[in-house]
C-alpha cells in the first residue's frame, strides 16, 4: 500500500530535521500528535498542510476554532490541490469523540485522502477512555476499508491521556508529543509506524524559527566524567551559611560572588552555591552561572540559595536555563538545604544551554511597563510578552474578569494595584482583561488577593481564563483610548515580591493608656 510522506519534495520538508522514518504515515492509519499550547497546535497544523503536495487530496476538520484561521498561512503554491474544510462547534469530550465517530465516515469523497483533525484535548481524561479508545479503533476500521490516514492535532493534552493512548496502541499507528521540558521545546515520538517499520521512542528539540519549526537532536556532551579529586568540594558564599558554621572541611566560602566565579572557573565536578540577597541581583547571577555552566561543563553543580527575597517563576527560569542545576527557596531551614545539595551530588545537568546569555535575558523579563493600558497598547505587550517566553517553562495569565452586576469594568479597573512590571490591565468593549506574567494557575487566586486594594470576592463574580491569540485579534483591541483609573489606583514604584502574598499577620503592640483615652 502506498505511504503519505509529509514533505512538497525534497528541499521543503514539513519538518526539517525530522527523520524520514519517523514522518511517513501508512495509508489506513491513525496517528495522534499533542502539543503543549494551542498556538503550537495550530503552527504545527499550517506548517504540516504547507507541506503536502499538490497531487494529495486532503480535509482538514477544525473543532478549536476557524479551519480558515489554520489555512491562511499557507503560501501561495503550497499545500495539497485539493483541501476540503469542516468546522465543529464546541462541545463536550464525550459529544465531541461521537461527533467524529459519526459524521468523519460521512463525508463524501473521503477514500484514499488525508484527514488532519484539529481538537481540543482538554476534559479526554480517565473519564472517556473508555469512549475514547473504543472511537479509534472504529476509525481505524474505517481508515483500513476506504484506504485513507488521520492525523489527530491537539493541545493541552491532560496527564492521563498520554497513559490512555499508550494502552490502546495496538489501534494506533503512531503517537508524538511536543512539550516543553529543560528549558526547551521537544518533539517526543513515543512510536511511529509506517511501511519502513516501527520507530521510536526518540526525543527531538523542536527549535521554532519564526516562519516555523525545525527539528534537531537533542546535544550530546562529549566529555567524559572527570576523573578528578574536586567532587566533594565545595565552593560557596559565605552569606548562604547564614549563621551556621561549615558543614565540613571540604566547604570553601568567599564573601565576595566574584571570587567564587574566579574560583569556580577551575572545577572539574565541583558544587558550586551563591547566595541571591536582592532580586536586583538576578541578571547579573545568571550571566555568572553562564560563564561556569559554559566553561566547566555540566558535571560542575550549581547552586543557588534564596537568601532575603523569593524570586519570581521568570527569574527561577532564567537561572535554570543559564546553568543551575538547584535553587533553594528563601525560608529553607539548614538542614534541609544541605539535603538538597546533598541530592544533586552526581547529577549532572541537562538542559540547552543558549548560544550567549543576553538572549535569555531579553526573553524572561517582562515589559518595563505595568497598570493600565489602552486595548491596542495592552494586545501589543501581551503579543510580546508571550511570543518572548514561547518554548520556555514560563506561563502567563490573561484573565476575562466578571464585574459583579452594580459595577462596571471601569469601577473594577480602579481598584487594581499592579505593582509588578508585566502586570497589565485594560477595558476592551464591555470586558475587563487583567494579564499576570509568569503567574502559574494555581496562583491566581493569591495573585488576585494581592492585587486588588479589596477582597477580589467582593468586586468581581469570577474571572475566566482565555487563550490570547483568540481574543487579542477582537475590534476592540484596536482601540488606543485608555479607561480613566483615579489617581489613587495608580502603581506605587516600589515593587513588592510576590512573597507578599503569603506574609503571616504579626502581633502588634497595644497601649492601655491609649485605649484609656478614648475613653
Amino acid at each position: 500500500m502506498p505511504s503519505w510522506r509529509w514533505s512538497l519534495h525534497a528541499s521543503t520538508p514539513v519538518l526539517p530535521g525530522l527523520p524520514d522514518r519517523q514522518v511517513e504515515m501508512r495509508t489506513g492509519g491513525l496517528y495522534w500528535l499533542t502539543c503543549e499550547t494551542p498556538e503550537t497546535a495550530n503552527r504545527l497544523c499550517t506548517q504540516l498542510l504547507t507541506g503536502l503536495p499538490a497531487s494529495q487530496r486532503a480535509f482538514l476538520v477544525n473543532a478549536a476554532g476557524d479551519s480558515r484561521d489554520l489555512v491562511k498561512g499557507i503560501p501561495d503554491h503550497f499545500g495539497p490541490g485539493q483541501l476540503t474544510l469542516f468546522d465543529l462547534p464546541a462541545m463536550s469530550p464525550k459529544r465531541l469523540i461521537e461527533a467524529l465517530r459519526q459524521d468523519v465516515p460521512r463525508v463524501r469523497d473521503g477514500e484514499g485522502a488525508l484527514w488532519l483533525v484539529r481538537v481540543p484535548l482538554k476534559g479526554l481524561d480517565e473519564r472517556v477512555s473508555q469512549k475514547l479508545g473504543q472511537w479509534c479503533v472504529r476509525i481505524q476500521d474505517w481508515l483500513r476499508s476506504v484506504g485513507s490516514t488521520l492525523l489527530v492535532v491537539g493541545d493541552a493534552p491532560p496527564p492521563a491521556l498520554l497513559d490512555i493512548l499508550l494502552r490502546y496502541n495496538d489501534n494506533l499507528s503512531g503517537l508524538a508529543q511536543a512539550y516543553i521540558g529543560q528549558g526547551a521545546r521537544h518533539l517526543l515520538v513515543h512510536f511511529w509506524s509506517n511501511d519502513v517499520g516501527v520507530n521510536g521512542p526518540h526525543d527531538f528539540l523542536l527549535i521554532d524559527e519564526g516562519t516555523g519549526f525545525r527539528v534537531s537532536s537533542l546535544p550530546e556532551d562529549g566529555r567524559v566524567l572527570p576523573a578528578s579529586n574536586d567532587q566533594r568540594q565545595v565552593l560557596a558564599q559565605t552569606a548562604v551559611l547564614g549563621a551556621e558554621a561549615p558543614p565540613t572541611a571540604h566547604w570553601q566560602l568567599f564573601d565576595d560572588p566574584d571570587a567564587v566565579l574566579e574560583q569556580g572557573m577551575d572545577a572539574q565536578a565541583a558544587t558550586i552555591i551563591f547566595a541571591l540577597d536582592s532580586t536586583d541581583d538576578v541578571n547579573a547571577l545568571a550571566v555568572r552561572l553562564y560563564q561556569l555552566r559554559s566553561h566547566c561543563g555540566r558535571s560542575v553543580k550549581l547552586v543557588v540559595r534564596e537568601v532575603l527575597q523569593s524570586l519570581r517563576q521568570h527569574e527561577e527560569q532564567l537561572l535554570l536555563a543559564s546553568g543551575a542545576n538547584l535553587i533553594v527557596p528563601q525560608g529553607t531551614p539548614f538542614l534541609r538545604f544541605l539535603t538538597l545539595v546533598r541530592s544533586i551530588q552526581g547529577q549532572r545537568w541537562q538542559r540547552t544551554l543558549a548560544a550567549e546569555p543576553s538572549s535569555l535575558l531579553a526573553r524572561l523579563q517582562p515589559l518595563q511597563v505595568r497598570g493600565s493600558l489602552s486595548p491596542k497598547a495592552f494586545a501589543n505587550a501581551v503579543k510580546k510578552m508571550t511570543d518572548n517566553t514561547a518554548g520556555t517553562e514560563v506561563r502567563h495569565q490573561l484573565l476575562r474578569l466578571q464585574p459583579l452586576p452594580r459595577l462596571s469594568p471601569t469601577v473594577v479597573l480602579q481598584q487594581l494595584q499592579l505593582r509588578r512590571y508585566g502586570d497589565i490591565a485594560c477595558v476592551a468593549g464591555d470586558n475587563l482583561y487583567l494579564f499576570l506574567f509568569a503567574c502559574n494557575p494555581p496562583l491566581v487566586e493569591a495573585a488576585l488577593r494581592n492585587i486588588f486594594r479589596l477582597p477580589w470576592q467582593g468586586v468581581i463574580a469570577g474571572y475566566e481564563s482565555v487563550v490570547p491569540s483568540q481574543v487579542l485579534a477582537l475590534p476592540e483591541f484596536q482601540s488606543e483610548e485608555v479607561a480613566p483609573v483615579d489617581t489613587v489606583a495608580q502603581a506605587p514604584v516600589h515593587v513588592q515580591p510576590d512573597v507578599e502574598v503569603f506574609r503571616p499577620l504579626q502581633p502588634q503592640k497595644v497601649s492601655l493608656q491609649a485605649l484609656g483615652a478614648r475613653q
